[in-house]
């Protein structure tokens, strides 16, 4: 058995994209798992790449979408690594310098429940408010759209007064409704 010398391989040259791994026709599922995770991890630096285009591209896909995802991720903790260090200390400090001022600010019992209550008045309000004093539909809007458009006042007079009475007039019709819907001998 003589030795035969064997010419080195052509090394690739790193611009070029990773041609398609030549095997043999028995090549293994285990093969193609081998070069599919290969290529996932390294990307066009891996030697061999998938023979599908179409596998190609899923995974250069998948790459970068795993790549933003643990990057985002990282971000995340990194942000509530900081936070929690932040909060740490500024509640150290603000306790043992703030202990002894904390007994003449804070409320007393009663003082916490009508702060309380106050509040929960305030957000129930603030929320169940009627339309007309929503800044999108309401009277801001209107008077606006008013002042913009640059109108007689004696005509806005007379457009609220026509209003007045057609609100005056579905008012009435309400109630006239009301009064029919309780009167149960009128259902019939």
């Amino acid at each position: 058995m003589s030795a035969q010398p064997t010419a080195p391989a052509p090394a690739a040259t790193p611009a070029s994209p990773p041609a398609p791994a030549s095997a043999p026709a028995h090549d293994s599922r285990l093969q193609s798992t081998k070069t599919n995770l290969k290529y996932l991890a390294l990307g066009s630096s891996a030697g061999a790449a998938p023979k599908s285009l179409t596998t190609r591209s899923f995974l250069t896909t998948l790459r970068y979408v795993l790549r933003y995802a643990v990057r985002r991720l990282l971000r995340i903790a990194l942000y509530g690594a900081v936070g929690s260090v932040i909060a740490v200390v500024g509640f150290g400090v603000l306790g043992s310098l703030g202990s002894g001022l904390a007994f003449f600010a804070a409320p007393g019992l009663m003082g916490s429940i009508a702060i309380g209550l106050g509040t929960g008045v305030i957000k129930f309000a603030w929320r169940h408010r009627p339309d007309k004093f929503r800044f999108k539909d309401g009277w801001w809007a209107t008077m606006t759209r008013r002042a913009e458009s640059g109108s007689d006042a004696s005509k806005d007079e007379e457009a609220d007064a026509v209003a007045e009475a057609a609100n005056a007039e579905m008012e009435r019709r309400k109630a006239e409704n009301r009064k029919t819907r309780e009167d149960v001998w009128l259902r019939v």
